[in-house]
């Protein structure tokens, strides 16, 4: 993004490689450009910072008194520098050294630079320690330094003596809910009081650190045979069955746990911390939030193969491996093809195909689907212009994860790919999940704006699934609702199944223009739904498999004969 001080290229350059973090804001306080060292200090990228307000990193350290002043210095010197408390976006609060400096632009505006240094580590130096804290200055717990030095200590002492040594992973379950819906004072006091009683469990030679915004460690020395790890699992579940009370207000948590033991699941500290993670990562994965997992070696091979995947995704994407196809959207008459949607697929230099259901959630939770969804809208705006040039004007439909939309600028991406392929805007029509709708709605509903603003269309995928979308759907206007396909499976199984498949069809057609029902393969399922609703619109096998780009004009032409007959 351009900025109206107009640095040159040199200048840039040093900006972003120097290791302060550097922000520049209009007068309004939107910041408008940030250097990588602003990224690696507060862990915010470039796309989450711009259009932002600097109080994104609003500490709550510090009164209104202390910004008051701060503005006053800077309005009346044009400067300010000082020490002041920020905080990270994983929630972790940080000591920094701020320069504000006044710029004046060259459009007759005041913008405003400021540079800034990471002081914890200044600290740490100053008062002779190791880079490293060894407290959590939140919580007043070890930090993460010192649980590997004690679990290290610990896996030593157990190795000369015979003992064994357990080690939990406590991971609150979407704390970011609290920090967003009750403000980050709320949230750290909450942090406290977990701290509190977790330390409270603890006995002699046992250690709890925080080692994370929102995840604990317990360290637990035992002698072979002992329940102790069972009795602190269960002391930790009862924990969370009751309310954290701040101040008037009850907070519902609850918490993951992974568990790994010394010397059953590993022979060393980085063994144990490792494979605790992936006790913890298998309760999160499926969804078993207040649960426990115990580490196993199903968990080793399978970290092992998604790590493996992972990398072949990468390689994939380098070789060419990926493809899409293409699933027609027919009318009910079944008379006319209206659009296609986009489908990944994905073919091993060897040609094993890989399901999609394997390898799509693990490039979303590793982002390289980031980069996957811009070459899919390339590829398929690309070959929809194609289509078009040859006669046939279709709409394209194309599936946008929550990581496109949450982790990279979509818009931008958008507007890249029309610009190139010259695919028109509004037969473009990006897809995305109904239970996308229960994240950051704030964040989704600029967006959608955005895309309204580019002439391109947004669908509701799986409508009908989700759990609180009913709101924002009925607040903002999509164009096209496609339902689930597990409403058409159970559409033959009885009557009751079928009312509420009309009643969700019912209801898409009062909240959209368009109704695509999606999964329809039997001649039953189509009398089911009737065939006297001329709106709607069907996709799935009863009309057509997903198929290879170029036999897309070989079905139009084909439906377009059945119509002649």
């Amino acid at each position: 993004m351009s900025t109206p001080v107009k640095p040159d290229h040199l200048a840039s350059a040093i900006v972003q490689e120097i290791t302060e973090g550097v922000t520049l804001t209009d007068n309004r306080g939107t910041i408008l450009e940030v250097n990588d060292a602003f990224t690696a200090i507060t862990g915010y990228s470039p796309s989450e910072a711009i259009g932002q307000n600097p109080r994104i990193l609003k500490s709550h350290h510090h009164g209104d008194d202390f910004y008051l002043s701060m503005w006053r210095e800077i309005k009346a010197s044009g400067r300010w520098a000082g020490e002041i408390w920020n905080r990270r976006k994983d929630g972790e609060v940080y000591p920094e050294w701020l320069c504000i400096r006044k710029v004046p632009g060259s459009d007759g505006k005041d913008y405003y630079l400021a540079v800034f240094s990471d002081l914890s580590r200044m600290k740490s130096i100053m008062e002779g320690r190791s880079f490293h804290r060894s407290q959590d200055p939140l919580t007043g717990l070890a930090d993460r330094f010192v649980l590997m030095e004690r679990i290290a200590m610990s896996v030593d002492m157990a190795k000369r003596s015979g003992r064994s040594v357990g080690l939990l992973v406590v991971n609150l379950d979407r704390f970011k809910d609290v920090n967003d819906g009750l403000g980050y004072l709320v949230g750290d006091r909450v942090l406290r009081d977990v701290a509190a009683k977790l330390k409270a469990m603890a006995q002699d030679q046992e250690l709890v650190a925080r080692v994370g915004s929102d995840e604990f460690a317990f360290v637990v020395p035992h002698d072979i045979g002992s329940d102790r790890v069972d009795r602190i699992v269960r002391s930790i579940c009862h924990l969370f069955r009751h309310p954290i009370v701040v101040g008037d207000i009850k907070v519902d948590l609850s918490a993951s746990v992974g568990i790994s033991l010394y010397p059953e699941d590993a022979s060393d500290g980085a063994g144990l911390i490792r494979n605790a993670g992936l006790a913890l990562h298998r309760v999160k994965r499926e969804a078993l939030r207040g649960g426990y997992a115990l580490f196993t070696g199903e968990m080793d091979v399978e970290a092992r193969r998604r790590m493996a995947l992972e990398q072949d995704i990468l390689s994939a994407m380098e070789n060419g491996e990926f493809f899409l196809q293409y699933q027609p959207q027919v009318t009910m008459k079944g008379d006319s093809v209206v659009g296609v949607e986009a489908l990944l697929r994905w073919r091993r230099q060897g040609g094993e195909i890989v399901p999609p259901g394997e390898f799509i959630p693990l490039a979303e939770e590793t982002g390289t689907m980031v980069r996957l969804g811009r070459w899919i809208l390339k590829e398929a705006c690309s070959q929809g212009q194609v289509w078009r040039k040859a006669g046939y004007d279709l709409k394209l439909s194309v599936n946008v994860s929550p990581v496109q939309i949450y982790g990279d600028d979509l818009y931008q991406a958008v507007q890249s790919v029309l610009d190139e392929s010259g695919f028109p805007p509004e037969r473009l029509v990006l897809e995305i999940t109904e239970n996308t709708l229960r994240d950051d709605r704030g964040r989704l509903s600029s967006v959608f704006r955005g895309l309204r603003e580019l002439g391109v269309k947004v669908a509701i995928d799986d409508f009908g699934t989700g759990y609180s979308s009913f709101d924002f759907i009925r607040n903002f206007t999509f164009d096209t609702l496609k339902i689930d396909r597990s409403f058409v499976l159970d559409l033959e199984r009885s009557a009751r199944n079928a009312a509420v498949a009309d009643s969700i069809i019912q209801m898409a057609r009062n909240l959209a223009k368009d109704v695509v029902i999606e999964g329809v393969e039997t001649e039953g399922q189509m009398g089911r739904l009737g065939r006297e609703r001329h709106d709607l619109v069907i996709q799935g096998f009863f009309y057509s498999r997903p198929l290879d780009p170029q036999l897309i004009p070989e079905f139009i032409e084909s439906i377009k004969g059945q119509e002649a007959r």
